[in-house]
């Protein structure tokens, strides 16, 4: 008899050229996404099979698979995209567009490896080279004549946006949480906007070099093994942007003493950017950027707030907002110390 919680991912699986699919077990690490270890009749061969609950649109499922596809052409490590029966890259069964990958071996990155570390810059720069290639579908335009940031919105707060440095962003937050008691928060943030929105202006950011982001580039969305990495997952947040961006958050993920720590560990900084610069060399001005970007992956976001309470339920956006105002200082304090190690601007 089938459990209740297998009968929509066996629905979708039946969409797939995978002979008396076994569900094995359910990833409880996203907190989104529905994500299914899945095991063919012979026990030979096994999958990961994904329910997208955060981005619905067919349109940008169907570019992100197909980014995927694109890196794995090109030599990067990734899953493959298993095609359903028909030849599409995805499935929509009960209300869900479903997509089936094939499983890759590997452990999560070991936060007591500074040769994973540089192996993770290096890669990140691979990613770059890789998906610069990329002529596939997109939402909106052809490449070559895409707005990124329109066709591109991101969906988390936690992506490359330029319109946070807007004075209506600021606006947005303040109307979401007045009278909350979140007054320093939102005073914090008021004070940074500024300085950063007169120090790093649209032009300037768009003199920076730009790349295809991943945006969650971090320990838990690949796996290692031993010191290579051998898979890089979930492109939910892939957009367009300044390169800087994704290092910044990277020197982050890598460098840091363990998950859910804020420390950074000047050895494993070192080891991603000696990883990365081996293959892309940051210029001058992408390191005076460096701390800027830290800060600005952590920026309050009104529209994120909204969206993450729509998805999960989850009332207390107020926490988060004072998680990020949090995150921004700490990095902020954190690459003023490391500043005169790393050459990089210490405001």
């Amino acid at each position: 008899m089938i459990k209740t919680a297998e009968a929509k991912p066996l629905a979708a699986l039946g969409h797939y050229p995978v002979q008396e699919p076994i569900i094995l077990n359910r990833d409880e690490v996203g907190i989104i996404n529905d994500n299914w270890l899945v095991a063919d009749g012979t026990g030979n061969e096994r999958y990961v099979l994904r329910a997208y609950r955060r981005v619905r649109d067919a349109g940008r499922i169907a570019f992100q698979l197909a980014f995927q596809e694109h890196l794995l052409a090109g030599g990067f490590p990734t899953a493959p995209v298993v095609r359903t029966r028909d030849g599409e890259t995805s499935a929509f069964v009960e209300g869900l567009h479903w997509a089936l990958f094939g499983f890759v071996e590997g452990q999560e990155f070991d936060f007591t490896s500074s040769a994973q570390a540089r192996e993770a810059g290096k890669r990140l720069a691979e990613f770059e080279t890789i998906a610069a290639g990329y002529r596939g579908p997109v939402v909106g335009p052809p490449v070559g004549e895409v707005d990124f940031e329109k066709w591109l919105a991101p969906v988390s707060s936690h992506v490359w946006r330029t319109s946070v440095l807007a004075t209506e962003h600021e606006e947005q937050l303040e109307k979401l949480f007045a009278g909350q008691g979140y007054e320093q928060e939102l005073g914090f943030f008021r004070h940074w906007r500024h300085e950063a929105a007169e120090e790093w202006p649209r032009d300037r950011l768009a003199a920076l070099p730009q790349a295809w982001l991943h945006c969650d580039y971090h320990g838990r969305n690949m796996v290692f093994q031993g010191d290579e990495l051998t898979g890089l997952f979930d492109f939910d947040f892939v957009t367009h942007g300044p390169r800087t961006f994704d290092v910044s958050r990277a020197i982050f993920n890598f460098g840091r003493e363990r998950r859910g720590s804020t420390v950074l560990r000047e050895e494993f900084c070192r080891a991603f950017l000696e990883g990365y610069e081996s293959l892309q060399p940051l210029s001058d001005e992408e390191l005076q950027a460096l701390p800027f970007m830290a800060a600005l992956n952590w920026v309050p976001d009104a529209g994120f707030y909204v969206a993450r309470r729509k998805e999960t339920g989850d009332p207390g956006i107020g926490q988060r907002l004072q998680i990020d105002v949090r995150m921004m200082e700490a990095m902020q304090l954190e690459m003023r110390r490391l500043a005169p190690q790393f050459g990089w601007n210490e405001r």
